[in-house]
C-alpha cells in the first residue's frame, strides 16, 4: 500500500507545469532569430517528451532545415537562450500540484525531480517560483549519459535519496516517464495533464500494459498520502 513509499520523483513539463506555452514561446523566437518558420504550438506540444536534443531534433525535421551537428547546435543555443530569458513567465503549475508536494513532504515522504530539461533550466525555473527548497533532489537530461526512457535518471535519484526502488513512485505524464519506471523497476503513476508526444496517455498505457492512471499529480499524491496507492 502507499504507506510503504519513501519517495516520490516527478517529472516536470505535462506533470507539474503546463510548459507548452513558455516551450513554445522559445521555439518561435529561435526560429525567429534563425530566419526559418516556426512549427505551430500543436506541433510543438506533439515534439515533446525525449528531452531537448531531440527536440531539436524534431523541429529541425518538422520544416527539412539541415540536421547537421553545427545547425543543431545554433538552434539549441537559441532555444536555451530564450527560454532562459522568459524564466517561467508563460508557464503555470497545474492545480494542487504544489500543495501535493507539501503534503508528501508534511508526510515524511522524499520528494525528487526527474526532468529531461536541462539542470540550469529547471533549476532557475524552480528559484524563480520559490519552490526550490521543496524538492530534496533535481536530477536533469545533462546529469546521466541517458535521459528518459531509460532507467538511468531515476537509478541517480534513488541513489541520492538514499531509497530503494520498491519504496519509490516515479509520476509523469508520458511513455517516456513510464517505461524509465519500468526500466528502473518502479512503480509508475500516469497522470492526464500533459503531452505524451500526442498520444493519449490512458490509450497507450492500456495497450502497454501500464494501470495505474490518475487526473493529476494532486490525485497521485492523495493517495499516497492516504495509503491508498499500490
Amino acid at each position: 500500500m502507499g504507506r510503504d513509499v519513501k519517495a516520490v520523483l516527478f517529472d516536470l513539463d505535462g506533470t507539474l507545469v503546463d510548459s507548452l506555452p513558455e516551450l513554445y514561446e522559445g521555439v518561435r523566437r529561435a526560429m525567429i532569430d534563425l530566419g526559418h518558420q516556426s512549427p505551430s504550438k500543436e506541433q510543438v506540444r506533439d515534439m515533446i517528451g525525449r528531452g531537448v536534443q531531440v527536440l531539436v531534433q524534431r523541429i529541425l525535421d518538422s520544416q527539412s532545415l539541415p540536421t547537421d551537428a553545427e545547425s543543431r547546435e545554433a538552434l539549441l543555443q537559441l532555444l536555451i537562450k530564450h527560454w532562459g530569458d522568459t524564466a517561467g513567465e508563460y508557464t503555470e503549475f497545474f492545480p494542487g500540484a504544489i500543495e501535493g508536494i507539501k503534503a508528501l513532504r508534511a508526510a515524511g515522504i522524499k520528494v525528487g525531480l526527474v526532468t529531461n530539461k536541462w539542470h540550469d533550466l529547471a533549476v532557475e525555473f524552480l528559484e524563480h517560483q520559490g519552490i526550490l527548497s521543496l524538492f530534496d533532489v533535481i536530477v536533469a537530461g545533462d546529469d546521466c549519459p541517458r535521459n528518459k526512457p531509460a532507467p538511468d535518471m531515476l537509478e541517480k535519484a534513488m541513489r541520492d535519496l538514499g531509497v530503494t526502488k520498491e519504496e519509490s513512485i516515479m509520476v509523469g505524464d508520458s511513455r517516456n516517464d513510464a517505461l524509465a519506471a519500468r526500466a528502473a523497476g518502479v512503480r509508475e503513476a500516469l497522470v492526464e495533464t500533459g503531452y505524451n508526444e500526442g498520444v493519449s496517455i490512458q490509450e497507450w498505457a492500456r495497450e502497454e500494459g501500464f494501470t495505474r492512471c490518475y487526473q493529476d499529480a494532486r490525485s497521485v499524491c492523495n493517495a499516497v498520502v492516504q495509503g491508498t496507492f499500490s
